[in-house]
C-alpha cells in the first residue's frame, strides 16, 4: 500500500511539474489549470493513502 501511495504522489508531482510547459507556450491555459488541480488532488490522495496505511499498522 505504501508503494501505491508513493506512486500516486509521484504521478501528481509529474502532473504539477508539467505545468511548466505553460510559460513555454506548449500547452494552453485550461490544460495548465487541469494539470495543476488534478496533480494536487492526486498528491493529496497519495498522502491520505500513506497516512491510512500507517494508521493500519
Amino acid at each position: 500500500m505504501q508503494k501505491l501511495a508513493w506512486g500516486l504522489t509521484v504521478i501528481g508531482f509529474i502532473a504539477i511539474l508539467s505545468g511548466i510547459l505553460y510559460p513555454l507556450d506548449m500547452i494552453n491555459k485550461p490544460t495548465f489549470f487541469t494539470l495543476l488541480i488534478s496533480g494536487a488532488c492526486v498528491m493529496f490522495v497519495g498522502s491520505m493513502v500513506r497516512s491510512f496505511s500507517l494508521l493500519k499498522k
